[in-house]
C-alpha cells in the first residue's frame, strides 16, 4: 500500500478512537485494530496513544490504590487501647476493686467507700470507711457531735475552754479537754493522798514515789515489824517477810501515827500511843495505818501471848486464828489498817 494511504487509515483510525473516549464509550474494535501495529510500520514506542508513559497511565496522578496511591493504614474508627496502668489494675487488685485504674479497698477506703468514687464527707468532722459504710472520726477545733448522729457530723459547735479547771468524775480536780467528740473533763495522774485521782477504782497506785513505805516482819525474841530491812534480818532476828505490809509515809484524813516501841523484856510492838501504853517513849515512828477499810486497806490483826510476854501482828485471818488456837495467844482486834502494797 502506498505510504499516504497508510497514514489515512491511520489518520481515521485515530480520529475514531478520541471520538469513542469522549463520549465516554469504549474504543471500538475497528479502531483498536487500525491502532495495532501492522508489520514494520507500527508506531513506534512511546507514542501519544501509548499505554505507558501518558498522562492517564498507572503511575500518574489518577493512580489506583493498588498502584502506590497514598490511602491510610490502620482503621481508624478501632477503640483505642486502654492505658497500660489500668490494665495492670484490673489485673492486680486481686480481692480489691479497680477503681479508675487504681485498686481500692471498698471496705475502708474512705474515698471508694462500699462503691467506686464514693467518697466520705461529713460535716465539721475527719470522715472513715467501716464494712463499706462511712463512719464519723474526730471533729474539728471547736465543733462536737452533741446528736450522737454520724450522718451530720459534728453539727454542734462547741465553747471549750481548753485546760480550764472542772471537776473529774471521781470528784477530782481535772481539766477541760476539748480534743474529743465533746467537751470532757481530764482527770489528773495520781497523787499520793490516799484518794483516787485519776478515777480508775484505785488509790496512789502505780509510780508514785515514797507514798507508802514497806514494813518487814523478822523473828527471834518475839517478833519484829519494822522498816528498816537490815533490823528485820539482823540478830536475834531472821527475816520472815520482807514487805508484809505497807504504811503511808505520811498523814491522810483519819490516819494514825504507827510507833515502834521497846518493852523491858527486849521484845517489840507496834502501837499508836505516843507513850507506847507503858508510859515510855517509841523508838520512832514508822508510818500511818487507817482507822478505816479506805483506798484498798486491808486489816491488820493484833494479839498477844501472856506466856511469851510477846506481840503478834499478821494480816492473815487464818494465821491469826491458828496463832490462837496453837500457841495460845489472845485476839485483841484490829490494831489498824494497812495496804499490802506501795
Amino acid at each position: 500500500m502506498p505510504t499516504r494511504f497508510r497514514l489515512r487509515a491511520v489518520l481515521v483510525a485515530g480520529l475514531g478512537w478520541a471520538a469513542a473516549a469522549c463520549s465516554g464509550g469504549e474504543p471500538t474494535a475497528d479502531a483498536d485494530a487500525a491502532r495495532a501495529p501492522q508489520g514494520g510500520g507500527g508506531l513506534p514506542t512511546g507514542g501519544a496513544g501509548a499505554p505507558s508513559g501518558g498522562a492517564d497511565g498507572p503511575t500518574g496522578a489518577g493512580a489506583s490504590p493498588s498502584q502506590g496511591g497514598s490511602t491510610p493504614v490502620g482503621d481508624t474508627d478501632a477503640t483505642p487501647p486502654r492505658p497500660s496502668d489500668e490494665i495492670d489494675a484490673a489485673v492486680n487488685c486481686g480481692d480489691r476493686a479497680s477503681c479508675i485504674g487504681a485498686c481500692a479497698d471498698l471496705q475502708t477506703d474512705p474515698f471508694n467507700c462500699g462503691a467506686c468514687g464514693r467518697t466520705c464527707v461529713l460535716a465539721n468532722a475527719n470522715a472513715g470507711c467501716a464494712a463499706g459504710e462511712c463512719t464519723l472520726g474526730a471533729c474539728a477545733a471547736g465543733f462536737f457531735n452533741a446528736d450522737g448522729v454520724a450522718d451530720n457530723g459534728c453539727e454542734a459547735e462547741s465553747i471549750c475552754m481548753q485546760g480550764l479547771v472542772c471537776a473529774s468524775a471521781c470528784g477530782s480536780e481535772g481539766t477541760v479537754d476539748c480534743a474529743g467528740p465533746q467537751p470532757a473533763c481530764a482527770p489528773p495522774d495520781e497523787l499520793c493522798n490516799s484518794a483516787d485521782d485519776d478515777c480508775d477504782g484505785a488509790c496512789d497506785e502505780g509510780p508514785v514515789v515514797g507514798c507508802r513505805v514497806a514494813v518487814h516482819r523478822g523473828e527471834g525474841n518475839g517478833h519484829i515489824f519494822t522498816t528498816d530491812l537490815n533490823q528485820a534480818q539482823s540478830p536475834p532476828y531472821r527475816l520472815e517477810a520482807a514487805g508484809f505490809f505497807h504504811l503511808y509515809a505520811e498523814p491522810f484524813g483519819g490516819m494514825r501515827p504507827v510507833f515502834l516501841c521497846l518493852k523491858g523484856n527486849g521484845k517489840r510492838f507496834l502501837s499508836s500511843d505516843s507513850a507506847c501504853e507503858i508510859g515510855v517513849a517509841p523508838e520512832r515512828t514508822l508510818g500511818f495505818w487507817g482507822g478505816a477499810p479506805e483506798c484498798g486497806a486491808i486489816a491488820l490483826y493484833r494479839l498477844y501471848s501472856e506466856a511469851a510476854g510477846n506481840h503478834f501482828y499478821t494480816i492473815s485471818a487464818p494465821e491469826r486464828d491458828n496463832a490462837i488456837a496453837t500457841y495460845g495467844y489472845r485476839d485483841e482486834g484490829i490494831a489498824g489498817w494497812v495496804w499490802p502494797g506501795p
